[in-house]
């Protein structure tokens, strides 16, 4: 299901856009983070909810500053419930969707972001990692 999810959000992207580098599972991203000494982008999505569908539609896709999230992060996504293990008594959360944002040692850098971020608010928040 998940992998379905990630396929169709792929499929919608047209061809010559720049779209986010999204990662599944994430040891692989958090040993990706390393060997690239880049913050660790986790976003946590919930299955059929509407505000989760809405940050990949606006906020993620189709954005100026995509191209910046690919230079300065490793983005994953998690999907509640998936079965790929995370850290999920540092990641708890009960507000679907959050995008937490962990250093090489997986501290909490910046702010996380709880429940739906517009486009325009995103972008300025992506200025605390300049």
């Amino acid at each position: 299901m998940k992998f379905f999810f990630i396929l169709l959000l792929f499929l919608n992207v047209s061809l010559n856009a720049e779209t986010i580098k999204w990662n599944s599972n994430y040891e692989e991203a958090h040993k990706e983070a390393l060997k690239e000494n880049k913050i660790l982008m986790v976003l946590l999505m919930e299955s059929n909810s509407k505000e989760c569908d809405k940050i990949l539609t606006t906020t993620f896709k189709e954005q100026e500053y995509i191209k910046k999230i690919n230079e300065l992060f490793v983005s994953v996504l998690i999907t509640k419930g998936q079965k790929e293990s995370y850290p999920i008594e540092m990641l708890y959360t009960m507000t679907y969707p959050s995008i937490f944002f962990l250093n090489t040692q997986e501290l909490f850098v910046g702010n996380n972001i709880y429940g739906y971020i517009s486009p325009e608010a995103f972008k300025i928040h992506l200025k605390l990692y300049d």
